[in-house]
């Protein structure tokens, strides 16, 4: 048969109920009074507490703290989202302006082209003008040339028609004029011509022939030679010779 127990007033540990001195705390029971403490026959023992509730609060606290990080979470995801949004609308703006300078580019470089084209175009016509111009040239050198032979052989047919028709020319010649006049013909001074004559380059019929003189023309005489008379221009033209017979006097030199 089991011995009946109590607890002790002290330390609340089972003791023998007739114990004196509690075993386990080393006090003295028999001057103590003793507490009303419940045995485990007359009452249902103290029950303890739930495990239920400690977990719950886990429960609660792992939720609370995965809430928290889901927020976290989601508030992340989101700035991250308005973020990309922000930084894809900054490339697009960055992506558009390089665009529209790439097309000023190829628009500049499209005019660079033509005027290239231009300018290569008025060159070759330059090129065409030049080249007409210096066969212009040439060709109207060869007509001076052509020009020149065509007086040299006039002015020698007409002194070949004069020498052949001297000496059958039925009018008598004119009477010498006196030595008075024929001195004032051969001195310098202002002289008219009286037909057409040639201005040769030395006083000989054989000689170049530099220009043509119509009747009527004025000219100014430095000196006769022989039967010619000297002859310069006042308009650049280079000094000649043509016939004494070709021009009269009137005015001496001044």
């Amino acid at each position: 048969m089991a011995e009946a127990v109590r607890l002790c007033p002290h330390c609340a540990n089972s003791i023998g109920l007739n114990a004196a001195k509690c075993p386990y705390c080393k006090k003295d029971l028999g001057t103590t009074a003793t507490p009303q403490w419940p045995t485990r026959e007359g009452e249902a023992p103290m029950a303890k507490p739930a495990p239920n509730r400690s977990r719950v609060s886990t429960l609660l606290k792992i939720v609370l703290v995965a809430g928290i990080a889901a927020l976290a979470l989601g508030v992340y995801l989101v700035a991250g989202q308005r973020g990309r949004s922000e930084s894809q609308l900054l490339l697009e703006e960055k992506i558009k302006e390089l665009q529209e300078k790439e097309q000023k580019i190829q628009t500049l470089e499209a005019d660079a082209a033509k005027t290239r084209q231009t300018l290569t175009e008025q060159t070759g016509q330059l090129s065409e003008l030049r080249t007409k111009l210096e066969e212009n040239q040439k060709e109207l050198a060869s007509a001076r040339v052509r020009l020149g032979l065509a007086n040299r052989e006039a002015d020698r047919l007409a002194s070949s028609r004069s020498q052949s028709a001297a000496p059958t020319a039925s009018r008598p010649p004119d009477p010498a004029p006196p030595i008075a006049s024929a001195r004032r013909a051969a001195e310098a001074g202002v002289y008219e011509t009286i037909r057409a004559t040639s201005v040769h380059e030395e006083p000989s019929g054989s000689s170049r022939v530099l220009s043509q003189i119509v009747p009527g023309t004025r000219i100014n005489v430095v000196r006769s030679v022989g039967g010619w008379l000297e002859v310069r221009s006042k308009q650049g033209n280079p000094p000649g010779f043509i016939r004494l017979d070709d021009a009269k006097f009137i005015a001496r030199a001044n």
